[in-house]
């Protein structure tokens, strides 16, 4: 029984003629596994397949997160219009050209990134301030706590959440939410000191045999008090045994 002929929209057709890494033969092989008639694409704004982006990062983050928005919303478009109509292939979006519905979906998807390019600018927009907020706990050490504080507060100060498309100055950022980088390990604390120290990071100027650091900062952690590079300095200067090891030229060497 020979298999009844699946119908291609130009899009595809063209796709196929331009495409040396796939056929018809594919698109048919797609068709006749969901059980449709025909196969074309929808298209995106600049008029080729829309993409239907995975986890996989290429180009910049404002792009990417751009196709994944338009992927899924032309997805839940096209499920409404015509369920079980249009599936994923190999990166982009696929349809039923035989089904009427289907065909109507996606030439307004179409029509509309044509004029426009985002389908939710919502969507895209809360999907850049998760991503800006990810970036910023994992690759600026910003607690995950006020993370979505800086995110707006970024917007607000007119910088774009794409960090590919420009790097972040957010030290007047986080001190104006109370926050300075540990004078050691450069990490956020909370603090309105000038050079903050952690605990940890304060203890690791403590010198063999002496416990006067570990005592100093024992003592502001009970009172939840934030040590500073200045209390380690005075606190080794006022030491009998660390004041010789730590400044053997004297008290006005700093």
């Amino acid at each position: 029984m020979n298999n009844p002929e699946i119908s291609f929209s130009e899009d595809a057709h063209l796709f196929f003629r331009q495409n040396f890494r796939y056929g018809t033969w594919d698109g048919e092989d797609c068709a006749r596994d969901n059980d449709w008639s025909g196969f074309g694409f929808v298209l995106g704004s600049g008029g080729d397949p829309l993409p239907i982006p995975g986890d996989y990062l290429t180009g910049h983050q404002c792009a990417h997160l751009a196709d994944v928005s338009n992927g899924h919303a032309a997805v839940q478009l096209m499920d409404e219009a015509a369920p079980g109509k249009a599936t994923e292939w190999n990166g982009l979006l696929a349809y039923d050209y035989s089904d009427s519905a289907a065909r109507e979906a996606a030439d307004r998807i179409g029509a509309a990134l044509a004029g426009y390019p985002l389908l939710d600018d919502e969507d895209l927009s809360e999907r850049e301030s998760e991503n800006a907020a990810r970036v910023l706990v994992d690759c600026y050490d910003v607690p995950q706590e006020i993370a979505a504080d800086v995110v707006s507060a970024l917007s607000d100060d007119g910088q774009t959440l794409c960090t590919d498309c420009h790097s972040w100055d957010i030290d007047h950022i986080m001190s104006e939410l109370g926050y300075r980088q540990c004078a050691e390990c450069d990490k956020w604390l909370e603090s309105a000191c000038d050079e903050p120290l952690h605990y940890d990071c304060a203890e690791q100027y403590a010198e063999d045999d002496c416990e006067c650091i570990s005592v100093m900062v024992d003592g502001y952690r009970h009172g939840n008090h934030t040590v500073t590079m200045p209390d380690v300095r005075e606190t080794l200067r006022g030491c009998e045994h660390c004041y010789p090891v730590v400044y053997p030229y004297g008290k006005n060497v700093a």
